[in-house]
C-alpha cells in the first residue's frame, strides 16, 4: 500500500503515510519505519509533527538516541513546535538509555515553559522509569506533584509505584499508598491486587494477604459480572484467564469454580488452556475426584483435550502418592492410542513411594522402547548405584548418550540384584 501511495498523483496527504507508519511502529520493526519515512521524504512529502514524533520514537528504540535528538532540529527548521507527545517520546528515550537526569531535566523544562504541560502519559512514563531504577522516593514526589496539579494520577500510576514498593519489600508503604488510592475513589484492578498480594506475602503479612485475596475475588466477580451484563464475553474471559495466570485462585478452588460457572452462565465457554489451569490447581490441592469430574466435563463439552491436560492429572496423582491410579490412567490412555510420555513422572512417583522394583520395570520398558529418562529421573537411577559406579556414569556424561548411560545403569543394577529387572 505504501508503494502504491507513492505512485499516486497527486500524492496523498502526510496523514495517510503517518497512519501506515504508526501501525507498522506498533509491530516494532522500527528500522522498517525509518526506511518508510526516508522514502516518503525523498518523494517530496513534507512531514508533520506526528511524522517526526514517530521517527524519534523509532530511533530511540533502535539505540540511536543521538539521532532521535537530531530530529528535533527538523522541528525548528520546518517551523514546528514539539507537542506533549514529542516530549513524552523523548523522555521515554532518555529512560530507555538510562539517562534519568536528562529525562527529569526535560520534564522540568516542560513545566517551566508552560505552553506544553505534562499529561498523565508524561508523569506515568517518568514514574515507571524511576521505579525501574528503584527510585521510589522520586516517583512518589512526582505522584504528589500530580495530585497538586490538574493532571490527576490514575490507577496505572498508583499501581506502578505500589508494585515497585512491593518489589523492594516496602509492603507497609505499599499498603498505605493502596489505602490512599482507594480513599480517593480509584478502584484497584487485578494488577494492583496481584502486586500488593505478592508484596505482603513476601514479608509474611498473612492476615493482610487473606484480606486482599478476599477483596480480589470480589473485584473479579464484579468485573466479570459487569462484562457479562454488557455482553462483552471476550473481556469477561480475559479477566478470568488473567486471574488464573497470576495464581490468584491458588487454594481457592470454590471461588474459581464459581467464576467459571458465571462465565458459562453468560454463554462464554472457556478454552482448554483455562480448564488446564483449573485442573492444575485442583491437583495441587489433591482434590482428585473434582479434577476427574472437571476432566469429564471437558470431554462432555467436546474440548480438544491436550497431552498437557492428562500430564497435569498424572503428575498430580504421583506427587500425592497415588501411583497406581496414575499408572492405570496412563495405561488406559496408551490403550486408546494416545501418545503420552509421562513415564518419567510415574517413575519418580514409584521412587518417592519406595517402590523401586516397579520403577525399574518401567525404566526397562523405556529402554526397550528407546525413550530416554530425563535429568531428574536419571539422577534417581544413579543414586541406586554404588559410589564407584555413580562416578563412572558421571565420567561418561560427555562421551555417551543418555540412553547409553541408562542401559549401563540397568545392567549393573541387574548384576547387583542377581535377577532380571523385568
Amino acid at each position: 500500500m505504501f508503494d502504491e501511495m507513492l505512485q499516486m498523483r497527486p500524492l496523498p496527504s502526510v496523514v495517510r503515510f503517518n497512519q501506515i507508519m504508526g501501525q507498522v511502529a506498533k509491530l516494532k520493526p522500527y528500522s522498517a519505519v525509518v526506511a518508510l519515512y526516508n522514502r516518503m521524504s525523498m518523494s517530496g512529502i513534507r512531514p508533520d509533527v506526528y511524522s517526526l514524533t514517530i521517527i524519534i520514537n523509532c530511533l530511540c528504540r533502535l539505540n540511536t538516541l543521538i539521532n532521535g535528538l537530531s530530529v528535533l532540529g527538523k522541528f525548528f527548521k520546518l517551523g514546528f513546535e514539539p507537542n506533549v507527545a514529542t516530549f513524552n517520546t523523548l523522555i521515554n528515550g532518555f529512560l530507555l538509555h538510562n539517562r534519568e537526569a536528562e529525562a527529569i531535566g526535560l520534564f522540568a523544562k516542560m513545566m517551566e515553559i508552560g505552553n506544553c504541560n505534562p499529561d498523565v502519559v508524561t508523569f506515568g512514563t517518568l514514574i515507571k522509569g524511576l521505579c525501574r531504577k528503584g527510585n521510589n522516593g522520586a516517583a512518589i514526589q512526582l505522584l504528589r506533584k500530580m495530585e497538586e496539579g490538574a493532571c490527576k494520577p490514575d490507577i496505572v500510576v498508583y499501581s506502578t509505584i505500589i508494585d515497585s514498593l512491593c518489589k523492594d519489600t516496602l509492603a507497609v508503604d505499599a499498603v498505605n499508598l493502596f489505602a490512599e488510592m482507594t480513599s480517593k475513589g480509584i478502584a484497584p484492578d487485578v494488577m494492583t491486587y496481584t502486586s500488593l498480594l505478592h508484596g505482603v506475602c513476601k514479608v509474611g503479612e498473612w492476615k493482610q494477604a487473606r484480606r486482599l485475596l478476599n477483596d480480589m475475588v470480589i473485584t473479579y466477580n464484579m468485573l466479570m459480572g459487569g462484562y457479562c451484563l454488557r455482553g462483552e464475553m471476550d473481556e469477561a474471559k480475559e479477566v478470568f484467564d488473567l486471574m488464573l495466570s497470576k495464581g490468584s485462585m491458588v487454594g481457592r478452588i470454590h471461588d474459581a469454580q464459581n467464576l467459571l460457572s458465571q462465565m458459562q452462565g453468560c454463554g462464554q465457554l472457556p478454552d482448554v488452556q483455562t480448564f488446564n489451569v483449573l485442573l492444575d490447581d485442583l491437583c495441587k490441592n489433591q482434590q482428585f475426584p473434582k479434577a476427574m469430574e472437571l476432566l469429564r466435563e471437558m470431554k462432555h463439552k467436546k474440548l480438544d483435550l491436550t497431552i498437557v491436560s492428562y500430564s497435569i492429572l498424572i503428575e498430580g496423582m504421583c506427587i500425592a502418592g497415588k501411583i497406581e491410579d496414575a499408572r492405570k490412567l496412563f495405561c488406559g490412555l496408551l490403550s486408546k492410542g494416545l501418545q503420552l510420555d509421562v513415564r518419567n513422572t510415574i517413575i519418580r512417583g514409584f521412587f518417592n513411594n519406595n517402590e523401586m522394583s516397579r520403577a525399574m520395570v518401567l525404566i526397562q520398558e523405556m529402554v526397550d522402547r528407546d525413550f530416554s529418562a530425563d535429568a531428574s529421573t536419571m539422577e534417581l537411577i544413579v543414586d541406586l548405584l554404588s559410589a564407584e559406579e555413580g562416578q563412572v556414569v558421571y565420567e561418561k556424561r560427555n562421551t555417551t548418550t543418555t540412553m547409553e548411560r541408562q542401559r549401563w545403569c540397568l545392567q549393573h543394577l541387574e548384576i547387583a540384584s542377581g535377577a532380571p529387572l523385568t
